[in-house]
């Protein structure tokens, strides 16, 4: 039987409080307050056509917004007139025709999911409207009374919330199908005709991403794509743009405006985590691929779910498995390939930015585990302990690098980066410790430091774990020498302290059986 031997991995990040250098954070503060996230926002939304947000609606109805459930007449407005404009400037006749088969099929603009739903489901039953979803969803008193006519917003919200219901909890969908059904037979009918528009509308949010992703829409010799923009980023940093590749991106219900990145493990680190024990492994790996083999991990056992602690010497670490990480974390735990997850009620044009910005994630991640696994050479370990990245680092990376990599579009058309100003400005409403909009100020203070998007990538790999590094550069030193003195700052994030056993097994059917597990003591 071929027999593998995952290696113990330890991922931890010891201490909560992270200390940002006084230079360094007095920089970001002068040159990047907080009211400059907040006019940024606004420029933006004036530049799309669209009223801002602000005060309790921008922290009340933000979600709302980016998914087309609120003032969703501007919105779709303001949509209808950017993608005219993008079609317009579509430097390809057979891009123009593929663009016009996804969001203008028969001549009416089709701008998000709901559209999506609306349209999959007058093909089947011609003439249905979202009106017709009215009647069963008053009598069940989702929505307002006859007197008190909901408007097209609550039922769009309405019928998203049985989406999600559907996707996430299957007997309770039944029952609020069932309720439905009774109170409003016809109006019941129709809601089940929309809700399976929803179902099959994930198949077209899909296309629309990806065509923005793939396709040369943008203006540009023969037209530029996304991933044109995000390769020659990263192409100055690693020589090799299929050094960015394009992760899998995936429909998933969250129930609001979300996308997460799942990490896959790197070529280059693979052998450092599994070592084929036989060789029929070798033949094995040979035939199936490591991401066949980090599929059948998750059939790994999950291990007592009691909360089990290390502790050695002055640490302390959570026992857990790779399967039961995984399904624990929204970011997965060593998974086969990189992904983006995404709720498909989050607008495609809004959600471009969030796309590209766990991109960077995914990214950064990617390089610094091959960083890491060249440190490692060819020696073998017992136990390998992961490299972390400190969260506002990493968070105000991901900010910063999308929004450079984006603006040769955002800046044409501003609706395309909207979403990410509007979530800082909410962001900065809610707390002064957050990481996306406390990493952002930092990682542009440095950048404008810098002066070179690549040198700033490096030194933020190079610093990823402990960024009070960052502001012993001599370059540095020199940029923020009126700041000397300054005293530093202390940001929070939650303590992140793992241990995954090393586990020998064999494998059939891609199934593994295990053969032993053992936990070896970390070094003090």
């Amino acid at each position: 039987m071929p027999r593998f031997t995952l290696r113990q991995i330890i991922v931890a990040r010891n201490d909560s409080a992270v200390r940002i250098p006084g230079p360094w954070f007095a920089a970001a503060s002068a040159g990047f307050p907080d009211s400059l996230i907040s006019r940024a926002y606004r420029a933006a939304a004036a530049g799309a056509g669209l009223e801002p947000l602000s005060g309790r609606t921008l922290t009340s109805e933000r979600s709302h917004h980016l998914m087309g459930l609120y003032r969703r007449t501007e919105l779709i407005k303001a949509s209808r007139s950017t993608l005219q404009a993008i079609r317009s400037a579509i430097p390809s006749d057979t891009t123009r025709a593929r663009f016009n088969r996804i969001f203008r099929p028969r001549d009416e603009w089709i701008v998000d999911l709901h559209d999506a739903a609306l349209t999959w489901a007058r093909v089947r039953v011609p003439g249905i409207s979202w009106d017709a979803a009215r009647g069963a969803l008053q009598a069940v008193q989702w929505v307002g009374s006859a007197d008190n006519a909901p408007d097209q917003e609550a039922l769009l919200r309405a019928l998203y919330g049985l989406a999600v219901l559907e996707a996430s909890d299957s007997a309770a969908f039944a029952a609020a199908k069932g309720r439905l059904t009774r109170a409003d037979p016809a109006s019941g009918a129709a809601i089940l005709t929309l809700l399976k528009g929803y179902t099959e509308g994930q198949r077209w949010y899909l296309d629309a991403l990806n065509f923005f992703l793939v396709e040369p829409w943008a203006p540009g010799g023969t037209g530029r794509s996304i991933r044109d923009y995000v390769r020659e980023g990263w192409r100055s940093l690693n020589r090799d743009q299929e050094k960015a590749p394009l992760p899998t991106i995936e429909s998933r219900w969250f129930g609001y405006p979300q996308a997460v990145p799942q990490y896959g493990v790197p070529p280059a680190l693979f052998p450092q985590l599994v070592v084929a024990g036989n060789g029929t492994a070798e033949t094995w790996l040979q035939e199936h691929g490591q991401a066949d083999l980090l599929r059948s991990l998750r059939w790994l056992p999950p291990g007592d779910t009691t909360p089990t602690l290390l502790h050695s010497g002055a640490e302390t670490l959570r026992l857990t498995t790779v399967s039961r990480h995984a399904q624990e974390s929204l970011n997965g735990f060593l998974e086969p390939r990189d992904v983006i997850a995404i709720d498909p009620g989050y607008a495609p044009l809004l959600a471009l930015g969030a796309v590209v910005h766990e991109w960077q994630h995914l990214l950064f991640r990617r390089r610094q585990l091959e960083l890491f696994a060249a440190t490692l050479g060819g020696r073998s370990h017992r136990m390998i302990r992961l490299p972390v990245a400190q969260p506002h680092l990493a968070e105000g990376f991901a900010e910063w690098s999308a929004e450079r990599l984006l603006a040769p579009v955002t800046r044409r058309w501003p609706l395309l980066g909207l979403a990410e100003h509007e979530k800082r400005a909410d962001l900065v409403e809610r707390s002064a410790q957050d990481q996306h909009t406390v990493g952002y100020v930092l990682v542009r203070a440095l950048a404008e430091a810098l002066n070179d998007g690549a040198a700033t990538t490096d030194m933020l790999l190079r610093n990823a774990e402990h960024p009070s590094g960052i502001v012993k550069e001599p370059v540095l030193q020199k940029a923020w020498a009126k700041y000397r003195g300054a005293p530093d700052h202390t940001l929070r994030a939650p303590l992140y302290r793992l241990l995954i056993p090393e586990v020998t097994f064999t494998i059939e059917d891609g199934f593994p059986d295990v053969i032993t597990t053992r936990i070896l003591a970390p070094a003090p």
